[in-house]
């Protein structure tokens, strides 16, 4: 009961947060379910093409996650919350907007240039969108119910998808095939801007993280007693305070990414799975099997069968990584995808018009193991970092592995075809794969001693205790894990 009380405090206060999530991984996903208009619009028929315009998102992201985290970290995670939903918002929108080929070569030029570059601020935006937001919730979640909170994140992300397919396929039964390939394609990018607006207006008012407040203050006093001699040569400068806030961003980035490398590459290799199975499995492979079959009804049924049932299996993972550990979570999770994800894909290459096969396998099988790898996995790379370089840190980290393994894991599934027809079943195994790795690889190097690692800051237990045991690491940081 306390449990749930805590979730919904979190729930009450921090709602504009949560409805900006949705919002961005609604934006994310409405241009994969639309790939097939978006690729005679402005890409001439080629495939590849549409899905390297989805990739330049993802290139963007990890520019977006150190500028907007740092900002964060040095003005506050509010700051760079309220910046990144304006971005996403137009990025949205304006993607509704820009003109296509069908009303000309020069404009459709323009239009493709537009896009691309609404697309990049799309993604700067939600590069630093995700670290801020999951930095928020760990910093404001009651520690006994951490998982718990950060389920929100998960659960929201679903919703977003959820809803992008919902939208592309409800524009299509309500304007028809013909208006959808000419027009109407661009109704679910503008309707975004209805939610964006309550989630900007409420971002004006959420409260800032106190653990930030009480560090920064921390920072502050420590920063007036050290440089005060410092200060008094800065200020006879015209540009002392922008001289200053530019070597305090680059020192911080000097300072992550020297004291914290072994936690940035971790942050890395642990996104690799679920970035995969969400932007290859999912996404292209929505795409796949209505390409090669599968009717859009079987389609948005499986869709909503996998979200729902990630959404109805999140409590019961995040209670468990609140009981066991967030460590085991991930390592039964990574291994479920490594196993599985081969098969899973080939019953639905051999029988893409199957309604039983596509629910099985894209409706219980990803979304089972989209449940484990994929709802509470924030709190993972959250807890990698210390406060200070805590949003910088996650924003760099997680957008590098989106970037790297999920936005180009459709342009690369679809070149992998034609290596070998199994190529994106190979390919989703060997994802999992390089999360478990990594994982296994981070427990030895805490467990030995190495690289001064440190797996959580936050909340050192549970995270990887084997049953009636406590791992040395873990006891060894309990009594010193600062938040």
């Amino acid at each position: 009961m306390g449990s749930a009380a805590d979730v919904a405090q979190v729930l009450k206060v921090y709602w504009a947060l949560l409805l900006g999530n949705i919002l961005e991984w609604y934006e994310f996903a409405i241009y994969s379910f639309l790939e097939p208009y978006l690729e005679t619009q402005f890409f001439h028929g080629s495939a590849i093409s549409t899905w390297l315009g989805f990739a330049c998102t993802f290139a963007a992201r990890p520019f977006g996650g150190i500028v907007l985290g740092l900002l964060g970290d040095l003005f506050g995670r509010k700051v760079s919350t309220f910046l990144s939903i304006c971005g996403m918002v137009i990025g949205t929108v304006g993607q509704g907007l820009v003109p296509s080929y069908q009303s000309g070569e020069v404009a459709g030029t323009i239009g493709l240039v537009l896009l691309v570059a609404l697309r990049l601020l799309q993604g700067i935006c939600t590069g630093g969108e995700i670290a801020a937001v999951s930095t928020y919730i760990t910093e404001v979640g009651p520690k006994r119910s951490l998982a718990r909170s950060m389920a929100l994140i998960g659960i929201t992300a679903n919703v977003g998808f959820l809803l992008a397919q919902c939208a592309s396929f409800l524009t299509r039964e309500a304007v028809g095939l013909a208006a959808m390939e000419s027009w109407a394609w661009r109704i679910p990018f503008i309707i975004a801007l209805i939610p964006g607006v309550i989630a900007t207006a409420g971002r004006r008012c959420i409260p800032e993280s106190q653990v930030f407040l009480d560090a920064k203050a921390a920072a502050d006093t420590t920063s007036d007693v050290s440089d005060v001699g410092s200060e008094s040569v800065d200020a006879n400068s015209g540009d002392a305070g922008s001289q200053g806030a530019a070597r305090q961003a680059v020192a911080r980035i000097k300072h992550l990414v020297a004291s914290q490398w072994p936690a940035l590459l971790i942050g890395i290799g642990s996104v690799a799975g679920v970035s995969v199975l969400q932007y290859g499995g999912f996404l292209w492979g929505n795409v796949f099997l209505k390409k090669h079959g599968a009717s859009p009804d079987h389609l948005i049924a499986a869709g909503v069968t996998a979200r729902m049932l990630s959404v109805v299996l999140a409590p019961l993972v995040a209670w468990l990584a609140d009981t066991v550990g967030i460590g085991w979570i991930q390592l039964i999770g990574a291994s479920a995808l490594t196993l599985a994800g081969l098969p899973l894909f080939l019953v639905q290459k051999w029988m893409p018009d199957s309604i039983g096969v596509v629910l099985a396998a894209y409706g219980v099988g990803y979304g089972t193991i989209f449940a484990l790898v994929g709802m509470i996995f924030f709190l993972l790379v959250v807890e990698l970092f210390p406060v200070e370089v805590r949003n910088a840190g996650v924003g760099l980290s997680y957008n590098i592995g989106f970037c790297f393994f999920g936005g180009f894991a459709p342009t690369v599934f679809q070149a992998s075809l034609s290596w070998t027809s199994w190529g994106p079943g190979w390919l989703m195994s060997f994802a999992g794969l390089v999360s478990l790795v990594t994982f296994v690889i981070s427990i030895w190097l805490q467990s030995a001693g190495k690289a001064q690692l440190q797996l959580a800051h936050i909340r050192p237990e549970p995270y990887f205790a084997l049953p009636g045991r406590t791992t040395d690491s873990n006891q060894m940081h309990s009594d010193t894990a600062k938040v």
